[in-house]
């Protein structure tokens, strides 16, 4: 049935949404009628090893405030600017401290950002702030050019931050010295949420509202090559949204990106050329796991693709419109969260539903988080879980 839904009636529902306005100039995920829970298979199961809360969590304002799991510390923020640092100890979540709390007087904007005991965020009243992990005490804070949406990213001697003017900046890592800044000129009109840079050795990558990703120099914060992944078609603001919301991925010398009424291609990381590309929609990063690319497409369908060719393997509907979050790989196993709470457990070979999980009814926006064989799962309201795949 809904294979047979045709584009004009999925594009009629995306053109009909209201508008939910930042900065008078963005609106809400496209809304899909959602499909009622799906049969599953019972093969796999999750057994939840801990739980605890974040505080106020990000609850209907707007942001994706995931936490960060490094080894056995944990760290959350919630909307009001409450960071709390816990102890997992044992590799396992059996039990727990808490090492730190502190009270930022403004909100997070974005996810934790936790490398190496160092920890970076962004905050509401547009400020870049590192701590020290373990302590909670401030390292260094400066001013962003605007609010970010995205999680601050970090490289060697490098952490660059895109904020919601169209603006990617790049500070030094140990200093906060301002290193370059890089503009794009943003449409009327764009998704709410911006696409987190992808660093590398002497790169950034980082797409914008307009279309276009850019490789830019880690050096200079200068464009390298740029090349469009969309192009705006139709009259209204509305229907030439093309905004790159996604990160891109690296994987076996190909750069895969997505765009929001774009594509998803496969791109040279050097120059840029395209080396394949599918007419698929989504406002989500792709995932590569075995030679398999796996997309959430902007109506909740789940899309596996040939990482060489580009090629379909197959295409999961029987979640379509549930608002899924980006999909993760846990032992093997896809795994997405819902708008409802639940977690689905996916085999990437085939695309069958083989479990599920249920965790809170106000629904889960974040991107769940694996570490090792553990998966973190943050609700709408703050709830924490840690979950392990049940053993037979």
């Amino acid at each position: 049935m809904l294979a047979s839904l045709s584009a004009s009636l999925l594009k009629t529902a995306a053109v009909s949404l209201a508008l939910f306005l930042v900065g008078c100039s963005s609106l809400p995920e496209p809304q899909y009628p959602p499909e009622p829970l799906p049969e599953h298979s019972g093969e796999n199961s999750l057994q939840r090893e801990w739980r605890d809360h974040s505080g106020f969590g990000e609850r209907w304002r707007g942001y994706d405030l995931s936490p960060a799991l490094s080894g056995s510390l944990l760290i959350t923020g919630d909307a009001k600017g409450y960071l709390q640092a816990f102890d997992l100890e044992g590799g396992f979540l059996s039990s727990s401290r808490t090492l730190w709390t502190k009270e930022l007087g403004v909100g997070i904007s974005a996810g934790l950002t936790l490398v190496n005991d160092q920890l970076f965020l962004v905050t509401q009243n547009g400020q870049l702030v590192k701590k020290d992990a373990r302590t909670g005490q401030e390292i260094w804070q400066v001013r962003l050019p605007s609010e970010a949406l995205s999680p601050a990213q970090v490289g060697e001697g490098l952490v660059a931050v895109k904020t919601a003017d169209g603006k990617l900046t790049g500070f030094n890592r140990e200093t906060g010295r301002q290193l370059w800044s890089f503009d794009s000129r943003l449409p009327s009109l764009t998704l709410r949420g911006t696409a987190s840079p992808t660093i590398t050795s002497t790169q950034t990558f980082v797409g914008f509202a307009n279309g276009r990703l850019y490789a830019v120099d880690n050096a200079t914060g200068q464009a390298r090559w740029d090349t469009r992944i969309a192009q705006p078609q139709g009259r209204t603001d509305i229907e030439r949204l093309v905004d790159i919301d996604g990160q891109a991925r690296l994987a076996d010398g190909l750069l895969i990106i997505n765009s929001y009424q774009g594509e998803t291609q496969a791109l040279d990381p050097f120059s840029g050329r395209s080396r394949w590309s599918q007419d698929i929609s989504s406002f989500h990063s792709p995932v590569i796991h075995d030679g398999q690319v796996f997309i959430v497409d902007e109506a909740s369908r789940i899309h596996a693709l040939d990482l060489a060719s580009g090629s379909n393997l197959w295409k999961q509907e029987a979640l379509f419109g549930r608002q899924l979050t980006e999909p993760v790989i846990l032992s093997g196993l896809l795994v997405v969260a819902d708008y409802q709470g639940y977690i689905h457990l996916i085999d990437p070979e085939t695309g069958r539903v083989t479990g599920r999980q249920g965790f809170d009814l106000d629904g889960i926006r974040s991107t769940p988080i694996v570490n090792e064989d553990r998966l973190l799962v943050h609700s709408i309201r703050g709830r924490l879980g840690l979950f392990t795949l049940k053993k037979d």
